[in-house]
């Protein structure tokens, strides 16, 4: 700028000797006044032009720092962009990482759940089965129960035929002591019965022999004694007697 303004004053001082010389001489030198006139317009353009491209300058330079100011700042928040994409891939990946936990617990879970199904199942068909058991037991205690109650119903039945049998034997036992006693039976009837002994399988023959009593009389009073539920077991057939129950005399 100051160049200029040098130059703009030595071209001044240059006209003004240029006026000086055409005054001394103007006739022979009228080019050499226009000129200086004309160098000075085109000076003015040229610095009107500097200026306005200085000025341009000087706005682009404030565009351009205010685009650095941009760039810096745009550089700073893709610093931070980038930072929070990392922290954001970095979440992505703990996110997968957990997407990936939860799918393996969710396939654990389902298998745990297809095995409890089928654990399930096997237990309600054991249990449909036991129930079958259960079922089939029943029927099996019930008709057992029927058989229990008919052979219980023999059994009582029998027990009071074999009470009453019993009441009435001990009856015919106490009745034939009292004859005994009452000397209502004679000796030979007396003797055969004293010879008798429990649960001994005795031969008629060797009991009339040692008794001295005839066969035929024995017999006959061991039929009578078994007509009237006397307590022996006779054979008449093999000739022998057995005493079921002592007798009391």
């Amino acid at each position: 700028m100051s160049e200029i303004t040098e130059a703009k004053t030595a071209l001044k001082k240059n006209i003004v000797t240029i006026d000086e010389i055409n005054g001394l001489n103007a006739d022979s030198l009228p080019k050499l006044k226009e000129f200086p006139s004309k160098l000075l317009t085109l000076i003015d353009e040229f610095q009107q032009e500097k200026n306005e491209n200085v000025n341009t300058i000087e706005s682009n330079n404030d565009e351009i720092n205010s685009l650095k100011t941009k760039i810096s700042q745009n550089g700073r928040e893709i610093s931070k962009f980038e930072e929070e994409i990392k922290d954001l891939t970095n979440k992505r990946q703990e996110l997968l990482d957990k997407i990936q936990e939860v799918q393996k617990e969710l396939t654990n879970t389902q298998e745990k759940i297809r095995a409890k199904k089928e654990e399930l199942e096997n237990r309600e068909n054991r249990l449909k089965e036991l129930e079958a058991n259960v079922q089939e037991l029943k029927t099996i205690q019930e008709k057992f129960d029927e058989q229990y109650n008919t052979e219980v119903e023999k059994l009582n039945t029998e027990f009071n035929k074999k009470d009453v049998y019993a009441k009435s034997f001990s009856n015919r036992v106490k009745a034939m002591k009292i004859l005994i006693n009452k000397k209502y039976i004679s000796s030979n009837i007396l003797r055969t019965i004293q010879a008798l002994q429990k649960d001994v399988a005795l031969d008629i023959k060797n009991i009339a022999i040692s008794l001295d009593i005839r066969e035929d009389i024995i017999k006959k009073f061991l039929s009578k004694m078994v007509e009237e539920g006397g307590p022996i077991e006779y054979d008449e057939s093999a000739g022998i007697v057995t005493l079921k129950e002592e007798v009391d005399f």
